[in-house]
């Protein structure tokens, strides 16, 4: 089996970018869901309620992320840094996590393209997500992107999923940092762990899907007919959800700077 593509989304449900290879941390690739947006309320952000997040795109480039909206073609930049500001307390679902306010200025530049009131945050390399539980509290060692450090998806599993539908959708719906050939479909739901870039990544689940898959990640268009396949045949009989891609951690040593890349093996331990 082969890697075929690797995706960077920097900005949580803005638009992301390819790249032939990647350093690999243990919160994942490199720059990915290292930042999100807060409304005016203080919650985070996704194109499940504001599908316009789409027509943002994001690349970087010289030590910089850059923005660009689609429609309107404007731009702005911010510097990739370290540190911003203070800490302060936010969430990503159950999750609590400390993050820092990025600039009043790419604010202004967000909540103008997005037509509404909104802030950019970051979440430092060594702070991370927490959650409460009865057990006491459980580390998620991720950025902001929902579960996992690494979501994962089979091209033989979205070329089933596109013969069940009437008008092909590409894989970009998914969102998935690594893309991989030469698996039959769906036989990635029964591995338990991976081997990229020589680190061991540990399953953690099969990705539940929601109608975010939905979205048109060019035009931002909702259309229902997707997902509502998707229901047909990969609806988990046990929680309901229904599934596609799986996600799994990254167990980066210390000091470590793994470097993955488009073309790699893809080796099932």
């Amino acid at each position: 089996m082969k890697i075929t593509a690797l995706h960077i989304y920097p900005v949580k449900s803005l638009g992301g970018f390819s790249v032939n290879s990647s350093i690999l941390t243990s919160k994942g690739l490199q720059y990915d869901r290292n930042w999100m947006l807060l409304d005016n309320d203080g919650t985070f952000m996704t194109q499940r309620t504001v599908p316009a997040m789409t027509q943002i795109l994001t690349d970087i480039k010289d030590g910089h992320l850059h923005f660009k909206h689609r429609p309107t073609g404007k731009t702005a930049s911010i510097p990739i840094q370290k540190n911003y500001s203070e800490n302060f307390s936010s969430k990503v679902w159950s999750n609590d996590c400390e993050v820092q306010h990025v600039s009043d200025e790419i604010d202004a530049y967000l909540s103008e393209v997005l037509g509404q009131k909104c802030s950019l945050v970051f979440l430092p390399e060594e702070n991370i997500r927490t959650k409460i539980t009865d057990a006491g509290t459980v580390e998620n060692i991720a950025s902001f992107a929902d579960k996992s450090p690494i979501l994962i998806a089979n091209e033989a599993s979205m070329a089933d999923f596109n013969s069940r539908l009437e008008k092909p959708i590409p894989l970009n719906r998914f969102r998935a940092n690594v893309i991989f050939t030469g698996t039959k479909a769906f036989e990635e739901d029964n591995w338990t762990q991976v081997n990229l870039a020589g680190v061991e990544c540990n399953h953690v689940e099969l990705c539940g899907r929601c109608p975010l898959i939905n979205t048109d990640q060019f035009s931002g268009a909702v259309q229902s007919e997707p997902l509502k396949v998707l229901t047909t045949f990969r609806r988990d009989t046990t929680d309901r959800q229904v599934k596609f891609g799986v996600r799994f951690s990254c167990e980066v040593p210390a000091g470590a700077a793994p470097v993955i890349s488009v073309g790699d093996d893809f080796e099932v331990a």
